[in-house]
């Protein structure tokens, strides 16, 4: 699927052609100065429930991905379970300080 480009000024300036645009290219990437700032999906009455399921679905998998390449960062993805369990306990002992 090709994803068309759109200006937040023609954005802005001209919204009811920016949604024809969504409807008819299927995906648009707002930018701002020329860096890529929304995303805009056509949906509908029947959908918007399904799609809003879905951006939560991939907001998740970025999260996710997030976590896992800071474990690599931070070397914590090669801790074991001796450690991960030590470092639970831990917490959960100061938490019951406090």
């Amino acid at each position: 699927m090709k994803t068309k480009w759109l200006a937040s000024r023609e954005l802005s300036a001209r919204p009811g052609r920016a949604l024809a645009t969504v409807s008819r290219a299927g995906r648009v990437l707002v930018t701002a100065n020329g860096k890529p700032k929304a995303i805009m999906i056509p949906t509908s009455e029947a959908t918007f429930a399904r799609d809003l399921e879905m951006l939560d679905r991939v907001a998740l998998a970025q999260a996710v991905q997030a976590i896992r390449t800071d474990s690599v960062v931070n070397r914590t993805d090669r801790l074991t379970m001796e450690e991960i369990d030590a470092e639970v306990a831990a917490v959960r002992a100061s938490r019951r300080r406090q």
